[in-house]
């Protein structure tokens, strides 16, 4: 159209006006300058709104000086500058915070003898305001009022704003008074602007008051006042309230808009609500608005840091599917989650591609990726990292050496740790508190520590960390006092307390625990009843931790129920017990078979989320195979399996005993083909594990039909599964058949043990065939088995019955030359037979029995005091 306009010479100057308006509204700065210099070519000359578009454009860009040059331009060109172009220029020197600019311009603006108006005034009071000089403002709201121009609600609008920023409610406040005993109306934007003051201040309650007055005096809020309030909120960690306003907000018909969705969004991920902000995420596009990339990366980010793996994975490949872009803390949260994880080849991956999503590695990614190396134990591929990102300029700072350090502390010597610390001098950091606080943690890491450790970390915390003018804090105590508790040196450990004391670094929950761990490690339950109520009287909160260690050791002293009670008044405190505190209580009822409340303790744990050890699932099962609760202990079994832990096949192995032992047949048949089926055993292990369970329930011929199953499978059953079958056919007097699975064990090249032989002696000897019983006797020594004492005292007492001493000479001589019983040669053969099942049945009582240490000592608790503290 232009062209066809030029050939008629028909453009004047409001035809470029309004093309240049368009393009410098459109942000084509470059086609507005080249409209500009095809006026002058076609010699139409610019007028002054020629220029003020142009210098409107320039300022708004932050090119203010550039439009100054355009100012000196228009003189050249015999223009007037207008009162709008020096106030465009007066407003974009104060927004660069040029203010001595600002300043010479307005009396540049006075020199050419243009009179200020009230938009004049006002860019000036709201330049000074935002620039902090309130005074000048104050002075120029004087002047405006001496000239005769009276303020407008946008003055005052920006004097409050400017009281606000500069922390000055109460004068805020005071101008709110001094307007409405004029008259003046307060409006939406003067609420709003001190509602957002007070918040941005804290003061939340004083924002709600202003809130209802803004309601009482008849003015509808806005979503920027409805913003401004929830922001304060979120601040302060109020989310109730936070959702309460955005209720009464949705009822009177104001909706959210894409800053408050981010506002909440982001709260909900710093906080940690991150299902919360999913809702708002989800809300935004159900509005018909559209989520920016920062609500993307914070959710993302908030994801990862919550644990949610799979939630965040799924998310980043929308990110990447949608083509939104990730900036370099959502990168350095995905390096970091695939570091915990120990992925390091992910988070390397991650790294290199950096430079693809248009991101440069900053100090946290070299920080992360440090240690997820030293995580993962790569601490050789950690120090060359290091070394290959030291001369990166701004990659590395303090906690980028201690991180390795730390490793080097976890996975290195400690000679290696020093050299560190010497090195740390020669690229200019200092080694500080932490730095000396981790190389005190790796002197006293790792079980029993040596003395010479003891000793170079007491020299550390002494001389290096108190003496050279650093700040000892709790950590470094703590540290030291964990040392000296693995080194066995309690009396040291609560010195330290009272070193802390004496230097007021006073003591936090974890130097109580170091100190109580001490006491309860050494029996002194009352000493750590003492310790809780002085932390209690001190007002240093327990942490589960403590409640933990109260719990191990009442426990360990059989005080149960009181256990109990410190579990049910951690959680009335608000700490929810860790998965330790529950694998103490269900292993001490388990223990004493009380599994009803080990039942219920360990439902409370799935109500919580959490899953027990492998060592409590144990425990659990066993006691409930002892109460014959089979039910149970399947289900505790199954949840075991369900829960990522894998059983022992001794539970599946005593759960089919049980079975078969209740006439559940088809039921240890399940159990069987479920233990096949994770592969906890082979296939013949575990159908032999059925042919034991039957036999020992007395179902002999049941047990030798799954038998034969195994044996044309073409399955060898386990050495156990045929002792244990030949048992079951001895008791049944059936010796031939348990002689005939003798040979078959032999022929499938089983090494027929002394437990063996000690089944088919026994059934002989029961039927009084003691001969035979003397042959396998003769040819288990023949193999190298060496007979024990049932062997000697089945045959011994079969001979003594049935009057066949003479046969039992040679037997004699045996258990003599063992040493098992005295050599009596003079005496007569019956006299040393009778003597010889005396000492022989004297000694397999002996190994049955419990053997009781007499140095046992039982610590005698205050019961009393006990009890009080759990009530307390």
């Amino acid at each position: 159209m232009i062209h066809k306009m030029k050939s008629c010479s028909l453009p004047n100057v409001i035809t470029y006006n309004t093309i240049l308006h368009w393009y410098v509204k459109k942000g084509r700065f470059k086609a507005a300058m080249c409209v500009l210099e095809d006026m002058e070519k076609n010699g139409v000359e610019a007028d002054v709104y020629t220029y003020n578009i142009m210098i409107d454009k320039l300022c708004k860009m932050k090119r203010s000086t550039h439009a100054y040059l355009l100012l000196k331009r228009m003189r050249g060109d015999n223009l007037a500058p207008d009162e709008c172009t020096y106030n465009t220029l007066i407003k974009g020197f104060f927004d660069e915070s040029k203010m001595m600019l600002a300043i010479h311009i307005f009396n540049e603006m006075l020199r050419q003898g243009l009179k200020p108006s009230l938009a004049t005034y006002t860019t000036l009071i709201d330049g000074y305001c935002r620039n902090g000089t309130i005074d000048e403002a104050l002075r120029v709201l004087y002047e405006m009022q001496v000239a005769g121009v009276k303020p407008s609600e946008v003055t005052y609008s920006a004097m409050l704003n400017g009281y606000c920023k500069a922390s000055m409610p109460g004068h805020a406040l005071n101008l709110i008074e001094v307007l409405k005993s004029r008259g003046t109306a307060i409006n939406r934007t003067m609420y709003t602007i001190l509602i957002d003051g007070f918040c941005q201040l804290g003061e939340v309650s004083k924002a709600k008051e202003i809130f209802k007055s803004t309601l009482a005096d008849g003015i509808s809020p806005d979503v920027v006042t409805y913003s401004a309030l929830i922001n304060g909120m979120c601040k302060m960690g109020k989310l109730e309230e936070t959702r309460e306003i955005l209720s009464r907000m949705q009822k009177t018909g104001v909706l959210p808009n894409e800053v408050l969705y981010t506002t909440l969004v982001c709260y909900c991920c710093k906080a940690g609500y991150v299902r919360e902000a999913m809702k708002y995420f989800v809300d935004i596009y159900r509005r018909g608005l559209a989520a920016n990339s920062f609500i993307h990366n914070a959710l993302l980010c908030a994801l990862y840091r919550e644990g949610m793996v799979t939630q965040a994975e799924q998310f980043k490949e929308y990110m990447s599917k949608m083509k939104i872009t990730f900036d370099v803390a959502s990168l350095n949260c995905i390096i970091d989650s695939y570091c915990s994880r120990g992925s390091v080849h992910e988070a390397f991956s991650v790294y290199d591609n950096m430079e693809k999503y248009g991101c440069s590695p900053d100090v946290y990614t070299y920080r992360n990726l440090l240690r997820g190396l030293c995580k993962g134990g790569h601490l050789v591929q950690a120090k060359e990292f290091m070394s290959c990102i030291v001369h990166i300029p701004s990659a590395i700072d303090q906690k980028t050496l201690n991180a390795l350090l730390l490793g080097i502390c976890n996975h290195g010597s400690l000679d290696e740790a020093l050299d560190l610390c010497e090195k740390m001098v020669t690229i200019n950091f200092i080694p500080d508190i932490h730095t000396y606080t981790i190389l005190l943690s790796g002197f006293c890491r790792k079980g029993l520590i040596k003395e010479g450790q003891v000793k170079a970390a007491s020299y550390l915390f002494q001389e290096i960390i108190c003496k050279e003018g650093m700040y000892a804090d709790c950590i470094a105590y703590n540290s030291m006092m964990n040392g000296y508790l693995k080194a066995g040196k309690l009396h040291k450990v609560e010195m330290t307390i009272y070193d802390m004391n004496q230097n007021k670094v006073y003591p936090n929950p974890a130097s109580y625990n170091i100190l109580m761990h001490g006491h309860i490690k050494k029996g002194h339950l009352s000493r750590s009843i003492y310790l809780y109520k002085d932390m209690v009287r001190k007002g240093i909160k327990p942490t589960n931790v403590t409640y933990r260690l109260l719990i191990l050791g009442l426990s360990k002293h059989g005080m149960i129920e009181i256990a109990v009670k410190f579990l049910d008044k951690m959680v009335l405190e608000g700490i929810y017990p860790d998965r330790l505190s529950f694998d103490v209580l269900i292993n001490a009822f388990s223990e004493k078979s009380r599994m009803s409340d080990a039942l219920q303790l360990f439902n409370c744990m799935k109500w919580l989320y959490m899953s027990p050890s492998s060592k409590t699932y144990s425990a659990m099962i066993n006691g409930l195979i002892r109460k014959n609760w089979l039910q149970h202990s399947c289900d505790v079994l199954r949840d075991m399996v369900e829960s990522g832990l894998e059983p022992k096949h001794t539970h599946y192995i005593a759960l089919i005993n049980a079975k078969c032992r209740f006439g559940d047949i088809n039921g240890a048949f399940r159990l069987k083909e479920e233990m096949t089926a994770l592969g906890i055993v082979p296939a013949e292990v575990a159908d032999s594990s059925i042919v034991r369970g039957l036999s020992k329930c007395g179902k002999v011929e049941e047990g030798i039909i799954v038998f034969c199953s195994i044996i044309r499978a073409g399955m060898v059953p386990t050495i156990a599964t045929f002792t244990t079958l030949m048992h079951g056919l001895c008791k049944e007097a059936k010796i031939s058949d348990a002689l005939h699975l003798k040979s078959l064990m032999e022929s499938c090249g089983l090494k027929i043990d002394v437990v063996t032989y000690n089944v088919l002696i026994t059934g002989l000897c029961k039927i009084q065939c003691v001969s035979d019983a003397l042959e396998l006797y003769e040819e288990m020594k023949s193999k190298g088995l060496r007979p024990n004492v049932t062997t000697y005292t089945t045959l011994t007492e079969a001979i003594y019955g049935t009057g066949r001493t003479l046969e039992g000479e040679k037997l004699l001589n045996d258990i003599e030359d063992r040493g098992l019983v005295p050599s009596y040669t003079d005496q007569c053969p019956e006299w040393r037979m009778e003597n010889a099942m005396d000492r022989l049945n004297m000694i397999r009582n002996c190994r049955k029995g419990t053997a009781f240490n007499n140095d046992f000592k039982v610590l005698h608790a205050d019961h009393k005091s006990i009890h009080k503290a759990a009530a307390d």
